[in-house]
């Protein structure tokens, strides 16, 4: 039986290079998994009206249009996954808009602009929010990060697979035929390492992080024979360990829970910093997912 992982691709646009780049992967990624694309281009709209308003509105919305335009103008007569392209025009927040398409059965496709001090310090940036916020699954393209399919796919594997970032990537790895590394990361606070290191008992712990792991790898590895993957276990930071040696041939695949953006960048969630720090593509996935045939 054959399976697509996601019913639809939604990538946003606003006309700059690194929503382009977006676009492209956006396009493979629906071609992988014969899924239809939708391209989405949002312009802000003023919560009240004023002397101007109409005129900013138009700027905006033809600023929108163009972006739109250039989509499809680079697709060309391209058809992904064999299917006709949709492109939209909508009004509104741009996070908030692109958050409403994603669902169980949609991902959404956002580019991030460099790594610089004012990206970092941009509270509302679309890529952070939407990977905090998003009901759904959220993939980040970063400038520089390559387009085509990734040499490997590295996927953080949690205590508990909830939600399905294991699935995503095992399903990512055979629709892209690359290899794929687990990578399960325990034991971040330092005191509570250095003890395990002492306690000859405790010690045991890659053994048994190996063999919870081994359960829940054993399920996908029999859906998808074709993945060959490696696991790696290690303790300390989760970031640090999940963008180790990661380059822009790459795409991790982390699990989030939807939160606010102000609260994920309280908390220094696990997603929001990868998705800030990676070279590569980087997939969020918020909601337990169920393949479809």
């Amino acid at each position: 039986m054959n399976y697509t992982w996601y019913r639809g691709i939604v990538v946003g646009v606003d006309g700059s290079q690194e929503s382009l780049s977006a676009l492209n992967w956006a396009t493979l990624t629906a071609d992988r998994h014969g899924a239809r694309l939708t391209v989405v281009a949002v312009h802000p709209v003023p919560p009240e009206a004023g002397p101007g308003t109409s005129s900013l509105i138009e700027d905006a919305r033809e600023q929108a249009r163009r972006a739109a335009r250039a989509a499809r103008d680079r697709l060309g007569g391209w058809r992904p996954g064999g299917r006709d392209v949709e492109v939209l025009v909508l009004p509104g927040n741009a996070a908030r808009v692109l958050a409403e398409l994603s669902n169980n059965e949609n991902i959404v496709v956002v580019g991030r602009r460099g790594r610089g001090a004012f990206d970092r310090a941009l509270l509302g940036s679309t890529s952070s929010a939407l990977a905090a916020a998003a009901p759904g699954t959220v993939a980040v393209v970063p400038a520089g990060a390559a387009t085509d399919d990734p040499r490997r796919i590295r996927v953080g594997a949690g205590s508990v697979d909830d939600p399905d970032a294991l699935g995503t990537a095992f399903a990512e790895a055979d629709a892209r035929g690359c290899p794929l590394e687990v990578v399960h990361v325990t034991g971040t606070d330092p005191i509570s390492s250095a003890l395990l290191d002492m306690d000859p008992v405790a010690a045991s712990w890659h053994e048994a992080a190996a063999a919870d792991l081994a359960d829940r790898l054993g399920r996908w590895s029999d859906k998808y024979p074709q993945v060959t993957y490696t696991v790696v276990i290690r303790r300390g930071d989760p970031v640090a360990n999940l963008l180790h040696g990661l380059t822009r041939y790459d795409m991790l695949v982390v699990g989030g829970r939807s939160h606010s953006a102000v609260t994920g960048r309280l908390l220094r969630s696990v997603p929001e910093a990868v998705v800030r720090g990676a070279p590569c593509p980087v997939v969020v996935v918020h909601a337990r997912r169920h393949l479809v045939a």
